[in-house]
C-alpha cells in the first residue's frame, strides 16, 4: 500500500512520499498499455520507452510536473506516429536524483 502525505493546511490532496515507477498494466499489452509514477515534489520528469537494441522509441514525458499520483498510456506508437513491432520493451523514468527501468512486452 502506498503512504499518503498530506500536501498542506488547507489543501485536498495528497503526495507520495517516494518517487515510484509502477508495472505497466496490462502486460503483455496490445495495443495499449498504461503506466502509472508516482512524484513526490514538483520538477522535471522524462519517462521515456527504448526498445531491446537501447534506441529510444517514445517519450511520453518530458516536461515539469506537479507532486502527485500519475498515469499515462502508450498506444504502441513511436514518436512519428508508426505502430511499433511486437516484443520487449523497457521505459525509464528519471527524475531529480531518482532513475528506474522498467521492462514490457507488446504482443500482437
Amino acid at each position: 500500500m502506498k503512504s499518503l502525505s498530506p500536501l498542506s493546511i488547507g489543501d485536498r490532496g495528497y503526495v507520495p512520499d517516494t518517487y515510484v515507477l509502477s508495472q505497466n498494466y496490462p502486460n503483455p499489452f496490445n495495443p495499449v498499455t498504461v503506466i502509472q509514477y508516482d512524484i513526490p515534489e514538483d520538477g522535471h520528469v522524462e519517462l521515456v520507452i527504448y526498445d531491446i537494441l537501447g534506441r529510444q522509441v517514445k517519450t511520453l514525458v518530458n516536461t515539469n510536473v506537479k507532486a502527485g499520483y500519475k498515469s499515462i498510456k502508450w498506444d504502441g506508437k513511436n514518436d512519428h506516429g508508426i505502430t511499433v513491432t511486437s516484443g520487449m520493451y523497457f521505459y525509464m523514468i528519471q527524475a531529480a536524483n531518482y532513475s528506474k527501468t522498467r521492462k514490457m512486452i507488446l504482443l500482437k
